[in-house]
């Protein structure tokens, strides 16, 4: 932190920030658009006949 707040005092306040996503990014995921958990929900296990 103390690396981030020094270059954030050179560079200028917000140039250098953790790396989280906001909640009003244009490319923010979505759920319809991820993978399947297959190994934590039971429900979505593959069924083989």
């Amino acid at each position: 932190m103390a690396t981030l707040d020094a270059m954030n005092q050179k560079m200028g306040r917000g140039t250098v920030r953790l790396g989280v996503a906001r909640p009003d990014a244009a490319w923010q995921l979505r759920c319809a658009h991820r993978s399947a958990r297959y190994t934590t929900n039971w429900q979505e296990l593959k069924r083989l006949r």
